[in-house]
């Protein structure tokens, strides 16, 4: 039990941080972590994993994951997360089992292409963060002063 409460305490900031009106609660390590901040306003998917379980649901500000990338293989696996970060939400946070992310072959390059990045660790288990404001920073060369050269504009025929 000291694990969910280990948890908890971690995923209350990140949480706050995003402020969400809705959440969707993926596998029963996210639900029990969640369950003394669950409202009505949360919408819960349990394991066995299937794509019907999306039927109904909506659109929701952060997700909290969990056993998908312990009990999926991890092609499967990888759709899920890019699923539900694709169609369903712009915030996700991720709770993965360290010896279970090892047996299913999962590297931390893994979930960087995914878009996220690792916000916490402990004992059993590792904690990764999506937010679509942080996944493409802007770069100081990515503006129009650099784009073309504007300078040789009527100097030269391209």
């Amino acid at each position: 039990m000291t694990t969910h409460l280990d948890l908890s305490t971690i995923l209350s900031p990140l949480i706050e941080e995003f402020q969400p009106s809705s959440v969707l609660i993926v596998g029963e390590t996210a639900l029990a972590c969640y369950k003394e901040q669950q409202d009505t306003r949360s919408q819960v998917l349990k394991t066995p994993f299937r794509l019907e379980q999306f039927a109904n649901i909506t659109s929701i500000d952060l997700a909290i994951v969990s056993e998908i990338v312990d009990t999926l293989p991890k092609s499967q696996a990888m759709e899920w997360l890019g699923l539900i970060r694709n169609c369903y939400t712009q915030h996700m946070i991720v709770i993965c089992e360290i010896d279970a992310a090892v047996r299913q072959s999962w590297e931390l390059a893994d979930f960087l292409a995914l878009g996220m990045q690792r916000v916490a660790m402990t004992h059993h288990h590792q904690i990764f963060s999506y937010a679509i404001e942080n996944y493409q920073p802007n770069h100081d060369w990515l503006n129009s002063r650099h784009w073309a050269n504007p300078e040789n504009y009527d100097k030269y025929r391209w």
